[in-house]
């Protein structure tokens, strides 16, 4: 393989397990009536964005992790849907929902290659 192709499917890669990770966080914040600002792969510059009901979707120029940015994560709101004003049990589950994924992912990945052989 070429090392552009390798780079090429590196990145791609990298994306999907990205991809994976945050959508654990966006998933279970969405469960518990957390606000999602933005949902966005890649870091720096904005490629494309979408506004949905909620939420902005992005994908970003550089493919280098990503982020689920949510209502007063850093600072405190009067907001229901903030990330400050839940239990602190669904703030855990929230952060903890990534890594989380990541790990269902290796396993079900590691037990389908055992599976075919």
């Amino acid at each position: 393989m070429s090392t552009f192709l390798t780079i090429l499917a590196a990145i791609i890669i990298f994306g999907v397990i990205i991809l994976i990770h945050e959508l654990g966080h966006f998933i279970t914040a969405r469960i518990f009536g957390v606000t999602v600002n933005e949902f966005a792969i890649g870091m720096g510059p904005v490629i494309y964005k979408k506004q949905g009901k909620n939420t902005l979707y992005s994908i970003r120029a550089v493919p280098m992790g990503g982020f689920c940015a949510m209502e007063a994560e850093d600072e405190e709101s009067d907001s229901p849907g903030a990330f400050t004003n839940k239990k602190p049990w669904k703030r855990i589950i929230v952060l903890a929902a990534g890594a989380a994924m990541n790990i269902i992912t290796v396993s079900y990945t590691h037990l389908r290659a055992h599976a075919t052989g």
